[in-house]
């Protein structure tokens, strides 16, 4: 993978875009990895293994851009993991008929 510092990036954005075809791009400032350039098409094989298929349905249908949708991804993978965490620590919830039936209440309380 190349690697490049900001001030490079910045100063030859088009040899980066160029060469962001070819690999993955690393930008660096100070040392720190800041960010990642790379091509459509390996965000899109990227994407056709990590996206679920009701996102990748969104992508293909047109309702959601591509790197929107890994976003998504990404925020629903954090989520999932809180959820996990909270449960192997006890703060779980249980999801029986009174949770369901709370939540209905909250919704029916918010239309009317």
């Amino acid at each position: 993978m190349k690697t490049v510092t900001a001030v490079e990036a910045k100063n030859s954005f088009g040899r980066l875009l160029e060469a962001a075809h070819r690999e993955p791009v690393l930008v660096t400032k100070n040392n720190r990895e800041v960010a990642a350039m790379l091509s459509m098409e390996d965000l899109r094989a990227l994407a056709d293994t990590f996206l679920a298929d009701p996102l990748k349905a969104d992508v293909a249908e047109g309702r959601r851009a591509l790197l929107d949708a890994v976003m998504a991804q990404i925020d629903i993978n954090r989520r999932i993991e809180a959820g996990r965490k909270a449960i192997v620590e006890g703060r779980g919830t249980v999801a029986d008929d009174a949770y369901f039936q709370g939540l209905r209440d909250r919704a029916l309380a918010r239309w009317s």
